[in-house]
């Protein structure tokens, strides 16, 4: 019996007769010389320990909201470098106990992002870098917008000794998409139900407009 049903069987007023039956079923000592009013008194003592039955919900909603919620950090190294769209990247990143105290110790943290595009990266021979210092207490993750769509770029958290990068971390290689349509002309096709199916006409041959042309403007 919850908390609840057993005011409102109280509310109700019961005889003697009912109340020492429900407390001998509820198994309370119950003396057959006792009145009306001490065994009800016995049932509210006993009401008042129970948990009500919107308190226990609660406490088991909370319970598996704290089960199912996802760890802050899971302890292993990672950096971990996203595409977003042509000029924007994400980057995050998980630390060891290990590395968090190596970082938290130094000045100056830094997260690097290098353009890779067509290069075996070696620590020196990326096409530009971006910069930009952070606070490991404060945050985990890290958006750059990024001048050039269609390339591939690559992050590196670390710090500074002296205006010396010391990396410590490296991401993935990550390829931002291109922010133009495909210049292909080429047809593809495919076997369907034993037949040649043509998927498309070849796409025109896109008409640039350069400098000097004398092609009308709209509106003119």
């Amino acid at each position: 019996m919850t908390r609840e049903e057993l005011e409102v069987f109280l509310s109700k007023n019961p005889t003697i007769q009912e109340a020492k039956a429900l407390a001998r079923r509820l198994s309370l000592k119950v003396k057959k010389r006792m009145k009306k009013n001490e065994v009800l008194k016995l049932l509210q003592d006993f009401a008042k320990s129970l948990v009500s039955e919107k308190k226990e919900e609660e406490v088991r909603h909370t319970r598996e909201a704290r089960e199912n919620e996802l760890p802050q950090s899971y302890g292993s190294d990672r950096l971990v470098l996203f595409p977003v769209n042509p000029n924007l990247v994400y980057v995050y990143w998980d630390l060891s106990s290990e590395t968090l105290s190596k970082l938290s110790g130094q000045k100056e943290v830094v997260l690097r992002l290098y353009d890779v595009t067509y290069v075996v990266f070696d620590g020196t021979n990326a096409h530009r870098i971006f910069e930009a210092g952070v606070h490991l207490a404060m945050t985990r993750n890290y958006y750059f917008h990024v001048p050039m769509a269609n390339a591939d770029y690559l992050a590196e958290l670390g710090f500074k000794v002296e205006g010396k990068f010391v990396p410590v971390l490296r991401s993935n290689v990550a390829r931002t998409p291109s922010n133009a349509p495909s210049a292909s002309v080429r047809q593809r096709w495919v076997i369907k139900a034993k037949r040649v199916v043509k998927i498309g006409e070849p796409p025109l041959k896109p008409i640039e407009r350069i400098r000097g042309s004398s092609q009308l403007e709209s509106g003119r």
